[in-house]
């Protein structure tokens, strides 16, 4: 028998599994999402401008979560708009509702779609926002596929997502922590940092049939007064991480925010932690 013979290979990446365990980590951080991603609004601002929505326009917001940047479309839009924000996390939808009716933005909807699978009419919406979601996707090209369908001839797609892993800190401090804890996963999942580099995301973009691709990144701040803080806003911005990792005994749990202090220290200034990083943000068009 060859020594090949004697490795056990590991399992096979399972697209299906894979949505079931996002679906089932955003649920888990539904009511805690937003506070714990207050950091990226220079990013959704941003991608507003790059828009430039138009009162009257549709608009849809893939990944929506609890509906951050649909909100921010919807008021953009106004009354004679319409924003639909659509998500596979169905607790994730209820939040958005909830937001959404606290803010009376009644030309705002929400419906659990699959990004990939978009039971949407082609040639409907002027412009189609996903932030931090394309990372997410088994297949995010079959997810951009379905966006650039949606779209109307000359609609805008504006996506943003995680830099690459040295430009952003907030999360490569805590996967550090992570890979020092416990063993490599039997199943690799996706790098949250695989569309980080601009080129490679324009790409990404422009292989989907999309006009003008462009790219650029933007720092947006994160800071922490202490190990235990930052780790629980990691948590709460984490998902599927949050859900692994309180099913682990409490000493275990405990443990880690001691553990990550030895990540954050290069991070420590002036008696806080600062973590400034990177999001990459790409607007294209759907060619008339």
């Amino acid at each position: 028998m060859s020594s090949e013979s004697n490795v056990t290979a590991k399992p096979a990446f399972d697209p299906a599994r894979f949505k079931e365990q996002e679906r089932s980590g955003f649920n888990f951080v539904a009511d805690r999402y937003e506070e714990a991603t207050l950091n990226f609004g220079p990013a959704l601002t941003r991608m507003l401008d790059l828009a430039a929505l138009k009162p009257g326009d549709r608009v849809l917001d893939v990944a929506t979560g609890p509906g951050i940047m649909a909100r921010i479309a919807a008021r953009a839009v106004g009354e004679s708009g319409q924003v639909v924000g659509v998500d596979i996390a169905e607790q994730s939808l209820e939040v958005a509702r909830r937001k959404a009716a606290e803010e009376g933005l009644e030309q705002l909807t929400f419906q659990v779609e699959d990004a990939e699978n978009l039971t949407l009419p082609d040639d409907t919406f002027d412009a189609v926002f996903c932030s931090m979601g394309l990372m997410h996707f088994p297949a995010p090209e079959k997810a951009l596929l379905e966006m650039r369908r949606v779209l109307k001839p000359g609609g805008k797609l504006l996506a943003a997502v995680w830099g690459e892993a040295e430009k952003s800190p907030f999360i490569q401090v805590a996967l550090n922590t992570l890979a020092r804890t416990f063993p490599p996963p039997k199943v690799e999942r996706p790098s949250m940092f695989r569309f980080g580099q601009p080129a490679v995301l324009e790409k990404l973009v422009s292989d989907a049939g999309f006009s003008e691709p462009h790219a650029e990144e933007l720092t947006v701040e994160f800071s922490a007064n202490d190990p235990a803080s930052y780790w629980q806003q990691f948590l709460d911005a984490a998902g599927i991480t949050a859900v692994a990792l309180a099913k682990q005994p409490q000493e275990v749990q405990d443990n880690l925010k001691k553990e990550v202090a030895t990540d954050l220290a290069p991070y420590l200034k002036d008696g806080a932690y600062t973590l400034d990083s990177t999001i990459t943000i790409v607007a294209a068009v759907k060619q008339l």
